[in-house]
């Protein structure tokens, strides 16, 4: 019988054990897709003041805040245009998301340049959304003039999240293309020299943090510097331990087995740029193997569901049939009733893209379209 995340799990426990088979079907994704969504627009609307406040901001970029659900709403715009959500399309509710005063968040408020950077992705969004280029050249000119540490290089708060922003302006807006390419070079540039790449005084390895994400940004934004990186990819396989996790950072034992941090996000981030590594692929296809051998062992977490460090972030990893029986056990009604009977443990933010319903929304809409397990503002773009 397979797990039931409604029977807790001794104290301190990290994750549920995964009994198997038979493995669990999605009866429906569309109706979870519908039913997250509409608890977003329910719960946390698209008015001030905000309904679920971080630290006390509400400006948190894609990471948090109401630009990150505005981005889920984009990509559904995309994908299912006429789809109404509590009686308004995507499009717009994207628009009403990114109309909640972000114009006067000034861009050195900010001395990242990462994905929670407030000024960088709203106005990406909005030049994706309103196809107006004034508000892409927004950002290439505050890039060139944020001051922000050059060490800042990992994907929160550095350059590899501003080379996903960019290539998410690339993708929307293509006869920008020769700019944004100019842009995402001089980052690149600037973040070679820094190897390794240490933030808050560690070398972390993971995605959020680490050497792993800033690769895999990098090789996505300009394949061309995979053969720069591929001593460097070949050193981030050989750490690998040998059940089949990462440590958070060099040289430590401690891990953990979630997107952020661990195998989840190595296996996201190997399956992203295997192509550009042609003479890696048997060593990325056995660290992949072992990896996921290892999620699929421990990664149903206790930790409320989401993309970065919960149940939809490692089913993620999976292949098709494997993540989808993870995704079952984070259906909104089982989240629900597993937060009510304690089950799983709640989430400082509950309706942002990375740690809350907007991320969960973002995961039903792959599964519904069957896509193949890439990562939002990670390895989607």
């Amino acid at each position: 019988m397979a797990v039931d995340p409604s029977q807790e799990p001794k104290a301190g426990k990290r994750f549920f054990t995964n009994e198997t088979p038979p493995l669990l079907q999605v009866k429906s994704p569309k109706a979870c897709l519908i039913q997250s969504a509409s608890r977003i627009v329910r719960d946390c609307p698209p008015t001030l003041p905000w309904a679920s406040l971080f630290r006390g901001e509400v400006y948190r970029g894609l990471f948090i805040g109401p630009t990150s659900i505005a981005y889920f709403f984009l990509a559904l715009s995309a994908k299912h245009p006429d789809l109404e959500i509590e009686g308004k399309r995507p499009a717009d509710w994207c628009s009403a998301y990114l109309e909640l005063g972000q114009d006067l968040v000034p861009p050195a408020l900010d001395v990242s340049c990462g994905m929670s950077n407030e000024y960088l992705a709203s106005n990406a969004l909005k030049a994706c959304l309103y196809q107006d280029e004034r508000y892409a050249r927004k950002v290439l000119a505050a890039l060139q003039t944020l001051d922000t540490d050059p060490t800042y290089c990992e994907w929160l708060k550095g350059r590899a999240g501003a080379l996903c922003i960019l290539r998410v302006l690339r993708k929307w807006l293509p006869s920008l293309a020769t700019a944004l390419n100019l842009a995402i070079t001089s980052l690149i540039e600037a973040m070679i020299p820094q190897q390794p790449w240490v933030w808050s005084g560690g070398q972390y390895l993971g995605t959020v943090h680490g050497e792993i994400g800033i690769l895999t940004q990098i090789v996505l934004s300009d394949a061309s510097y995979a053969p720069e990186l591929e001593s460097k990819l070949l050193e981030l396989l050989k750490l690998q331990g040998e059940e089949g996790n990462w440590p958070i950072i060099e040289g430590k034992e401690i891990g953990l087995i979630q997107f952020c941090h661990g195998a989840p996000g190595f296996v996201l981030s190997l399956l992203a740029i295997r192509s550009y590594f042609p003479t890696l692929h048997a060593d990325i296809d056995a660290a992949v193997a072992l990896a996921r051998n290892l999620i699929w062992e421990k990664g149903l977490l206790t930790k409320e569901p989401n993309i970065c460090h919960g149940i939809l972030g490692n089913g993620l990893a999976l292949d098709a049939r494997q993540r989808e029986h993870f995704f079952c056990l984070a259906t909104p009604d089982r989240i629900q009733s597993g937060l009510a009977d304690g089950a799983f443990e709640k989430d400082l933010d509950p309706f942002g893209l990375l740690w809350g319903e907007a991320g969960r929304a973002w995961a039903w809409m792959e599964v519904w379209d069957g896509s193949e397990g890439k990562c939002c503002l990670y390895t989607d773009v």
